[in-house]
């Protein structure tokens, strides 16, 4: 019997073609969560999503003959683990995917937020030409603090040192070799914080990262730093860092990711003019999308094939902690 496969939002093309070219799968397309067919969801024997696509208790409920789900994604705050544990569905994501479009993005803003390219710009779009008014910074020889030494941080490491600047990561999780191996110097938390030209965060959603930069922390950095965060919007508390920006604490920020998405055209972080923010797009490139949708798909004929997993959720690595105290790993 054919193994129904359920997609539920935009997948690559290419990727497409290849899984309804396996004979052992019934594939059912889709571009948007909103269209998801429910007639095909009690059916379905696996689901491929993306972060649009919430998974909870009411969907698997309905999906009784669901055995794995497969999210095209790096995060994964979008599934409930713990109702999948429960319903005995396999969950996988894709974290190696968007690797190299995140660290450039990251770096894109590291490098408009240190030459104060959007507030040039506005000084053109003024009609001004006064170059005295943004005197940019040199990142050679500046200090570059990530928070967070994973795929992605590994990475915005290598390009900050090919920009000759001495690099200080916090990660508790991360071996000590793996600092050696990249030539990058273990700090503390708050001491990173404090003896840093420019810090990036990439880390994931969870209890232990939730606001983990906030207004007692803030109050203390060195005045004149950049701060990026294409992680996870939960991890800075937008509240502390207006206030911080208002009161001079920062020479400027970087934001791709939000506490909510889509961000508030409201929202205070707007009226500064130091302050670059992006849609939520680090994973946004061709290359990211096509790898993403591949790597699902590769792991869902695996699975089918012989039972074989990889990228298991609940994560089985480190800063583990986006589930319930109460939840525990099998």
């Amino acid at each position: 019997m054919k193994k129904k496969v359920l997609i539920t939002d935009r997948f690559a093309a290419d990727s497409l073609l290849w899984l309804q070219r396996q004979g052992n799968l019934e594939v059912v397309p889709g571009d948007h969560p909103a269209k998801l067919p429910m007639d095909q969801l009690v059916s379905a024997h696996a689901l491929l999503i993306r972060s649009r696509t919430p998974i909870d208790e009411k969907l698997l409920q309905k999906a009784r003959q669901l055995q794995v789900i497969i999210s095209a994604t790096s995060g994964f705050d979008h599934i409930d683990l713990e109702a999948c544990t429960k319903w005995g569905v396999t969950v996988m994501h894709t974290p190696g995917a968007n690797v190299e479009s995140a660290a450039q993005l990251t770096w894109a803003l590291a490098l408009n937020a240190a030459s104060r390219v959007r507030e040039a710009r506005a000084l053109i779009e003024s009609g001004e030409w006064q170059r005295d008014k943004v005197i940019g910074m040199e990142l050679s020889g500046r200090t570059l603090g990530l928070v967070g030494l994973g795929r992605i941080g590994s990475r915005v490491a290598q390009h900050a040192q090919a920009f000759g600047m001495k690099v200080l990561a916090y990660d508790p999780y991360i071996e000590d070799r793996r600092f050696t191996e990249l030539n990058v110097q273990k700090s503390p938390y708050e001491d990173l914080l404090r003896h840093s030209d420019l810090v990036s965060f990439h880390v994931p959603k969870t209890l232990e990262t939730e606001h983990m930069l906030h207004r007692g922390l803030l109050e203390r950095l060195a005045r004149g730093l950049i701060l990026i965060n294409t992680s996870r919007g939960s991890v800075v508390s937008e509240a502390d860092l207006v206030e911080a920006l208002e009161k001079g604490w920062l020479r400027s920020a970087a934001l791709d990711v939000f506490e909510q998405e889509p961000l508030d055209p409201a929202s205070a972080l707007l009226k500064f003019p130091q302050v670059l923010l992006t849609p939520h797009i680090g994973a946004n490139s061709e290359d990211a999308f096509f790898k993403a949708s591949q790597a699902a798909a590769e792991k869902l004929v695996n699975f089918f094939l012989d039972g074989s997993t990889s990228d298991t959720l609940p994560p089985r690595v480190p800063w583990y902690g986006a589930l319930p105290p109460s939840f525990r790993l099998p």
